[in-house]
């Protein structure tokens, strides 16, 4: 039910810690394989650096101890066939043996009833010659079969030491194959080890970058928003005071207007007395002095105020 288990992958039993095997070469798993169980395909998430490179490292090294386990199996089948032959060897050799007693005993037998019945009778002697001719012709068919077996027993040995030469000789192979791909790998794996650090220090300069943005970044947005309240504080505090002094100055042009009625009626009271020819008394004098001062008072207050709103809006 594992994401990625297929016959390939390595699988150690309980009982036998250490020897590791592809899943398609042990029976619990060959009826499951043969009819893997429909599961809904979920999406895998994105596999980061760190998975890549540990699932890499991880493949190298199953197919390590797979071209091990494989070594292994052929030695084995070597070392299983020779002694296979072996055997078979030793027990024909055991027979040819057994056979070859047999008949020596045989023939002595013969040798010794031949001798035996000798003295009996003349004619025994003449089978005597031609059994003993007989029994020499199979003493020496024997030998020369003992011979030819015994060649061919040494050229078993030979032949058996040649396979146990090239047995050796091809675990040897084995053994150095197996030690020049454990130094490929483990230099390949120090060499992913080193890229692995290399990339961690990056991804960690990278991230300490990023924090330092971001704070400056958080940091400009605090001092822009700083800004832009003490903008907003002044902009009102302009508006205010723009409000304030629109309302003076309204104030003062109702009371400009009142003053200019008064103005506009002592003036129409002074012609009144002027085209009447009447002279003018002390205190129409001094309702004109006031007049006056007062007109005067009112132009440099106006002038002053005229120059505050101007410096106002020039400020806004």
């Amino acid at each position: 039910m594992q994401p990625g288990f297929t016959r390939n992958t390595l699988v150690c039993p309980e009982k036998a810690l250490g020897q590791w095997h592809e899943a398609a070469f042990e029976p619990a798993f060959q009826s499951l394989l043969e009819t893997p169980p429909q599961t809904a395909n979920k999406p895998r998430p994105p596999m980061t650096v760190e998975l890549v490179e540990e699932a890499a490292s991880r493949s190298l090294l199953e197919k390590a101890i797979g071209k091990n386990a494989q070594l292994e199996h052929d030695v084995k089948d070597l070392r299983k066939s020779y002694n296979i032959e072996k055997h078979s060897f030793e027990e024909a050799l055991k027979k040819k043996d057994g056979e070859i007693r047999a008949l020596t005993e045989k023939l002595r037998r013969s040798i010794d009833n031949a001798q035996a019945a000798k003295g009996e009778h003349p004619s025994w002697e003449t089978l005597y010659k031609t059994l003993k001719k007989r029994s020499e012709d199979k003493l020496s068919e024997a030998t020369q079969a003992l011979a030819e077996k015994t060649a061919e027993i040494s050229h078993m040995k030979e032949r058996i030491s040649e396979v146990e030469e090239n047995a050796r000789a091809a675990l040897r192979k084995a053994d150095e194959i197996h030690a020049v791909n454990i130094t490929a790998y483990e230099k390949e794996m120090r060499e992913l080890r080193s890229q692995l650090e290399e990339k961690e220090m990056l991804a960690k300069t990278f991230s300490d970058n990023i924090a330092s943005l971001v704070g400056k970044n958080e940091e400009f947005q605090s001092i822009m928003f700083n800004e832009r309240r003490d903008y907003e504080e002044q902009s009102k505090k302009f508006c205010e005071e723009i409000g304030r002094l629109r309302g003076d100055l309204k104030w003062r042009d109702q009371e400009t207007a009142k003053v200019r009625e008064e103005l506009f009626d002592a003036i129409s009271r002074i012609k009144e007395f002027e085209a009447v020819d009447h002279l003018k008394t002390r205190e129409q004098e001094e309702l004109y002095g006031a007049l006056s001062s007062k007109l005067k008072l009112l132009a440099g207050y106006f002038e002053n105020l005229e120059a505050k709103v101007k410096f106002a809006f020039k400020k806004a």
